[in-house]
C-alpha cells in the first residue's frame, strides 16, 4: 500500500471523530438492507453493484421533505497534488448508483417500509483541489473541504510520521506499507482514536504507540463543524470545546469576517461578543479567484463575498453531546467597521 493511501485511510477516522459534532455517526455495521459485509468490508448496495466504503456514516437529524441523510467521507493525503477531477467524478458515479437504488414497482409491503436515505459525498483534501475539479464538484453537488488551513498542521503532521513510522516496520521492500499489516493496525487505531479501546497491541514499538497516543490527546476537546452558506460550499469551522460552550450560552452569534491579506484565501472571524476568540477556515480558490480578478476592486469583491457568499453560517451541532441545536454565525457589517475604526 502506498504512504498517500494509509495516511488518507488514518486521516478520515480521525475526521469522522472530528465531525460527531455534528450528530455523524460513523456506520461499523452490515444492516442486511442496504449495507453488507463482503470479503473486502462493508459495502453499500447501489443500483447497478456494490461499493466498497471505509467511512460511510448517517446524520441523526433529518430535515423536512428529505430522506435521512448518509455521508460518504473521503480523505485525500497527498504531499503537494491537488486532488483532481478523476477523484470527483468516482464520487458522482457512486452517487448516482445508490441513490438510484429504489424502484417500487416489484416491491412488497415489508420492502416498501425500509428506511430509504439520500447519499451525499465529501472529498476532505490536506493539498486542495484544482480548479476544474471544483467546478465539477459544484455542478453535481460533490463536497470539496480544504484541509490545507495551518489549524490541521499539527494532525497532519502527526499522521504523517505515524505512516513514515509503520512503513519504516512494515515496508514490503519497495517503499510501500503490507497491506495485511496495515489492515490489523488500522483497526486498533480506529478503536483508540474513538476511545473504545485505550491500548495499542504491543507488537507495536512504544514510539509508534507514542505517536498515535500524542495524535489522540492532540484532538481531545477538538471539533469540526461543517457550516452552510449562502453558496454550494461547505466551510468547516475547525474550534475546540471553548466554541462549543459559547455555543451553549448563545447559539446565534454575530462575527467580523477578515480575509487574511498575506495568506492567499485564508480567512478568520471574530466575535462580537467574544472578541478574543477567532476560527480561521479556509475558502475555495474559485472564490479567491473571483476575488482578485480585478486588482483594484478587491476589496469591493472581498465584501460581495462575505455579505452575499458566507454571510451567515449556518449548522446544526450537539452541544450537549444528546440534542440537537441550530447555530448561527452572522457577518455583521457594522461590527468590522468599529474594528478598523479602534485599528486606525
Amino acid at each position: 500500500m502506498k504512504k498517500s493511501q494509509a495516511r488518507g485511510y488514518l486521516l478520515e477516522i480521525v475526521l469522522s471523530k472530528l465531525i460527531e459534532i455534528n450528530g455523524y455517526d460513523v456506520i461499523r455495521m452490515a444492516d442486511n438492507d442496504e449495507i453488507v459485509s463482503r470479503g473486502n468490508g462493508l459495502n453499500v448496495r447501489g443500483r447497478g453493484g456494490f461499493h466498497q466504503f471505509d467511512t460511510l456514516g448517517r446524520f441523526k437529524i433529518t430535515p423536512p421533505f428529505v430522506y435521512p441523510l448518509r455521508l460518504f467521507v473521503e480523505a485525500k493525503f497527498y504531499d503537494s497534488n491537488k486532488v483532481g477531477i478523476d477523484r470527483v467524478r468516482m464520487g458522482v458515479g457512486i452517487l448516482e448508483d445508490v441513490n438510484s437504488n429504489y424502484s417500487t414497482v416489484k416491491m412488497n409491503m415489508e420492502e416498501l417500509s425500509i428506511e430509504k436515505y439520500q447519499y451525499h459525498y465529501a472529498i476532505f483534501s490536506t493539498s486542495g483541489f484544482t480548479e476544474d475539479a471544483q467546478l465539477f464538484a459544484i455542478a453535481h453537488k460533490i463536497h470539496l473541504i480544504d484541509l490545507t488551513g495551518d489549524e490541521y498542521r499539527s494532525i497532519i503532521d502527526l499522521i504523517r510520521e505515524i505512516v513514515e513510522e509503520l512503513n519504516n516496520r512494515f515496508s514490503d521492500g519497495y517503499d510501500n506499507i503490507s497491506k495485511e499489516e496495515f489492515s490489523l493496525f488500522k483497526d486498533q487505531f480506529s478503536e483508540v482514536i474513538r476511545g473504545e479501546t485505550l491500548d495499542i497491541n504491543c507488537r507495536y514499538d512504544q514510539e509508534l504507540m507514542k505517536m498515535v497516543y500524542d495524535l489522540k490527546r492532540n484532538i481531545g476537546g477538538q471539533l469540526v463543524y461543517l457550516a452552510t452558506a449562502n453558496s454550494p460550499y461547505i466551510i468547516p469551522l475547525f474550534s475546540n470545546k471553548d466554541f462549543n460552550e459559547i455555543l451553549r450560552n448563545a447559539p446565534h452569534q454575530d462575527i467580523a469576517i477578515r480575509w487574511e491579506v498575506s495568506h492567499s484565501n485564508k480567512w478568520s472571524t471574530t466575535f462580537r461578543y467574544n472578541q478574543d476568540f477567532t476560527i480561521q477556515f479556509t475558502l475555495p480558490n474559485v472564490l479567491l479567484k473571483y476575488m482578485i480578478s480585478d486588482i483594484n476592486h478587491i476589496e469591493d469583491n472581498a465584501m460581495n463575498i462575505k455579505e452575499n457568499r458566507i454571510g451567515k453560517l449556518v449548522f446544526i451541532a450537539y452541544l450537549d453531546g444528546y440534542n440537537p441545536t441550530l447555530c448561527t454565525l452572522k457577518f455583521d457589517k457594522e461590527f468590522i467597521r468599529e474594528i478598523v475604526d479602534k485599528r486606525s
